[in-house]
């Protein structure tokens, strides 16, 4: 079991030990790590807090590192051993789903993130937030003491290769009343990082910019960047590994994925493939499903859409969706003017 002992150096260089204290402080762990994950992690952003998932509980705190993937943190609260790490496992398996859209709605929902997650990330790493996230996740538990038990399943699962740690945060009392808190973990931090962030987490997937490479590399380069300049500001470009996704930021914060290109030729000719969801046009900007067709080329045709990433019950059953060719810039160009000004009204 994991146990810490803290020294004191007195005045004459001597050392001192100071006493731990086993007060029950979990009710106080959670605000402290949601005030200050630094606690737990440095290179952690806290992006929700009991964030209720589709099993019916509700994490701890979840957790955005600085490469976008996600960080399950639960209290151990007096649950037994068992309890605990199937809890943590079952949240884990949910949080792993989790798309983009779904992600920036839980941060958007969280009082401690000021404005978007976008922003938030920018303000706490330094960098842009990730056109991927999730790409992988892992767990910790926190607790005040390790039993046994929870030792050897965590170290199992640990060398069988599941992310998860425990995080023991213990507290201390000096002679003179001074609190302190310190915290070890279970296990070495590099030993639990997930496999697919050891290779190459976005090794199937593209930036923006490489997505443009891409295109260029293919021979519609031209009409490609054409319509990712026409559409910057109406949308925001998320790469994937042959497409880009232009997505919509709705009102309440939340995001929605409204049209996909390829980097990929489409035909022969050279035709820049594209899919619109067709639903998401006249919901989220107010564009008919008939004005949006005739503003696209005249090759443009009906698309199945129903089974895009974050779609409602009634999207499954029910969605529209159109796809075709760019083949020229004045295509592009048409499209883009009348897109533009349906929003100025």
């Amino acid at each position: 079991m994991q146990q810490v002992r803290l020294w004191q150096i007195t005045a004459n260089r001597k050392l001192s030990e100071i006493p731990a204290r086993f007060a029950s402080l979990e009710e106080w762990i959670e605000d402290w790590l949601a005030d200050d994950i630094s606690v737990l992690d440095p290179s952690l952003l806290v992006i929700g807090r009991q964030v209720r998932t589709n099993f019916g509980g509700a994490i701890d705190l979840l957790c955005m590192d600085g490469e976008g993937s996600l960080v399950v943190v639960e209290l151990k609260r007096g649950k037994t051993p068992r309890d605990v790490t199937s809890q943590i496992l079952e949240y884990s398996s949910w949080v792993k789903n989790l798309q983009f859209d779904e992600i920036t709605c839980i941060a958007a929902a969280y009082p401690g993130i000021a404005g978007t997650l976008e922003t938030a990330f920018q303000d706490r790493f330094g960098s842009e937030l990730p056109e991927q996230l999730n790409q992988t996740h892992r767990s910790v538990i926190v607790a005040e003491s390790v039993d046994a038990s929870t030792d050897r399943i965590v170290r199992y699962l640990a060398e069988m290769e599941v992310p998860i740690n425990v995080a023991t945060v213990q507290h201390f009392e000096d002679e003179s009343g001074k609190e302190f808190l310190a915290q070890v973990y279970l296990i070495e931090l590099e030993s639990v990082q997930p496999r697919a962030q050891r290779t190459s987490a976005r090794s199937t997937y593209r930036t923006v910019n490489g997505l443009q490479d891409l295109a260029d590399e293919n021979g519609i380069g031209v009409i490609y960047r054409r319509l990712r300049e026409g559409v910057r500001g109406i949308f925001f470009a998320q790469g994937y590994s042959e497409t880009v996704a232009y997505v919509r930021r709705l009102d309440d914060g939340g995001v929605r994925t409204l049209m996909l290109v390829s980097a990929v030729p489409g035909d022969d000719e050279g035709g820049v493939q594209f899919v619109a969801h067709a639903t998401r046009f006249q919901r989220y900007m107010n564009v008919p499903m008939g004005d949006l067709r005739s503003w696209l080329p005249d090759n443009t045709a009906h698309s199945g859409i129903r089974g895009w990433s974050g779609s409602s019950k009634e999207e499954r059953e029910s969605a529209e969706g159109l796809e075709g060719l760019f083949h020229s810039i004045e295509e592009v160009d048409g499209f883009v003017a009348k897109l533009t000004a349906a929003l100025a009204r």
